[in-house]
């Protein structure tokens, strides 16, 4: 019964923080309205594409919680390890495709 409250957490907010995280909405909007009014050259353009950090301070602890998660309750109830592992599978892939858009230039030469 225990283990329903947690499957429903991992669902909500882990797969669709995850899904959220690789939309990043808020960089997306304020680059395109730097471009339609800030952008005058082409180093504004490049200051415009810039999209951030990742906020490891705060997606590292959810990342902790989640193993944690997994940890107290593949003893208890097993039903919980497959949500674990899908979340642990989605956000390697976009943590992942994050910090390689950050690390070879953000949607630079598209």
């Amino acid at each position: 019964m225990k283990a329903t409250f947690f499957i429903t957490y991992i669902m909500v907010d882990g797969w669709a923080g995850v899904a959220a995280e690789i939309l990043r909405l808020k960089p997306l909007i304020l680059y395109h309205i730097k471009n339609s009014f800030f952008v005058k050259t082409e180093k504004d353009r490049e200051e415009a594409m810039d999209p951030g950090t990742l906020g490891f301070n705060t997606g590292e602890p959810q990342i902790q919680l989640y193993f944690l998660l997994g940890l107290v309750y593949a003893s208890i109830t097993p039903i919980l390890l497959p949500f674990i592992l899908v979340f642990f599978a989605l956000a390697y892939i976009v943590y992942r495709h994050q910090v390689k858009l950050k690390i070879f230039g953000t949607y630079a030469h598209c």
